[in-house]
C-alpha cells in the first residue's frame, strides 16, 4: 500500500512490538542458517577429510539394492607369496581370457583366471576331505580376511550400464614412482598418493543368468577435483581424482554365479623379491611387510536381476 506525502502514519505500541518480534525472528533464523556452512566455500581439503580415503571396504557409491542391480561379491585376502605357487594355478582356468590380455597383466606382475564355484558345501566326510586337498580351499582356509565383515566378503550393488569404482589397494601416502608396462615398454610416472582401482561397467547377458563385466584397471592419483562432463543427455558436475588408465589390461568377463575371478600377484620363487611390478607395489599388505604377504582379490556375481 502506498501512502501520500500529505498523509501521516502513526505506529501504535502493538505495531512496534510486532515489528520488534519479526526482527528478532529474522536475526535468529539467519544466525542458525549460517551455522550450516561454516567455511562459506568448497574446499578440496575439507572434502577429503569428510570422505576418508578409499580402502577395500569402500567400493561403491550405490548403497542400496534394487531389482535392476547386479550383486557383485568382492573378497580381499592377504596371503603368503609361497601359497601362490603353480599347484594353485593348476586349478585355475587362465585360458578363459585372450593370451594378449593375460600377457599385459603378466608384464605388470598379475595373474588372472577363473575358479569354478561349487554349488553346495561338502555333505560327507569324503567330500570334505577332498575339498581340503584342493589347493584353492587350503589357500582360502588359511588366508587372512580384509574388510568389515567377518568373512571378508563385501557385496557390491552394480547398476547395469553404469560405471563403478572398486579400490584394489589402499592409498599410498606421498609421492611415489609408479612403474607400468604400456605400449610395449616400461613407463614410470611420479604420482601423488597413488591408488590402484578397477573400473567396472556391467551389462546383462549375453545369455540368461549371465552378466558381462567390463573391467578397466587404472591408477588414481592427485587431489580430488571437480570437472564438468558433457553427454548427449546433459552436462553434469563430477568429483574425482586424476587417473592413469592402462587400456592394454582391459578385460571383458562373461560372469555367472558359478565362476569366481581370481586376481593375484605373480610368484617368482627364485628371485630375491617374490613378486614384481605394479602388483608388488599395489598388492603388498601394509600390515605384513616383514613376512612379505600380498593381497589377492576374488570377484563373483552373486545375484542377477530377474528378466
Amino acid at each position: 500500500m502506498l501512502f501520500r506525502s500529505s498523509e501521516r502514519v502513526s505506529i501504535t505500541t502493538p505495531m512496534r512490538c510486532w515489528w520488534t518480534l519479526c526482527a528478532l525472528l529474522a536475526i535468529t533464523t539467519l544466525g542458525s542458517g549460517c551455522s550450516l556452512f561454516p567455511s562459506g566455500a568448497w574446499n578440496d581439503g575439507a572434502l577429503e577429510e569428510s570422505h576418508p580415503r578409499s580402502k577395500h571396504t569402500q567400493v561403491s557409491k550405490l548403497t542400496h539394492k534394487s531389482r535392476n542391480t547386479i550383486s557383485l561379491q568382492a573378497d580381499f585376502r592377504h596371503v603368503s607369496t609361497q601359497d601362490l605357487d603353480e599347484s594353485l594355478w593348476q586349478h585355475v582356468d587362465e585360458t578363459a581370457f585372450p593370451p594378449k590380455i593375460r600377457e599385459a597383466w603378466l608384464l605388470n606382475g598379475f595373474r588372472i583366471g577363473l575358479i569354478a564355484t561349487p554349488d553346495a558345501l561338502p555333505e560327507t566326510a569324503e567330500d570334505n576331505l577332498a575339498a581340503n586337498d584342493d589347493p584353492i580351499n587350503r589357500l582360502l582356509s588359511t588366508a587372512g580376511v580384509l574388510g568389515r565383515s567377518p568373512s571378508g566378503v563385501e557385496t557390491i550393488p552394480l547398476r547395469s550400464s553404469q560405471r563403478h569404482e572398486l579400490p584394489v589397494s589402499t592409498v599410498l601416502d606421498g609421492s611415489h614412482v609408479v612403474l607400468a608396462h604400456e605400449n610395449g615398454k616400461l613407463t614410470g610416472r611420479s604420482l601423488d598418493s597413488p591408488q590402484m582401482s578397477l573400473s567396472l561397467t556391467p551389462t546383462l547377458g549375453p545369455g540368461p543368468g549371465q552378466a558381462t563385466l567390463e573391467i578397466r584397471p587404472e591408477v588414481q592419483h592427485g587431489s580430488v577435483q571437480q570437472r564438468f562432463i558433457s553427454s548427449e543427455a546433459a552436462t553434469r558436475l563430477a568429483t574425482g581424482r586424476s587417473t592413469w588408465e592402462l587400456p592394454e589390461m582391459n578385460l571383458s568377463w562373461v560372469a555367472n554365479p558359478h565362476l569366481t575371478l581370481l586376481i593375484a600377484p605373480v610368484h617368482q620363487p627364485d628371485e630375491t623379491e617374490p613378486t614384481f611390478g605394479l602388483a608388488r607395489q599395489m598388492l603388498r599388505d601394509a600390515d605384513h611387510l616383514q613376512d612379505d604377504q600380498h593381497v589377492i582379490l576374488l570377484l563373483r556375481v552373486d545375484d542377477l536381476p530377474s528378466s
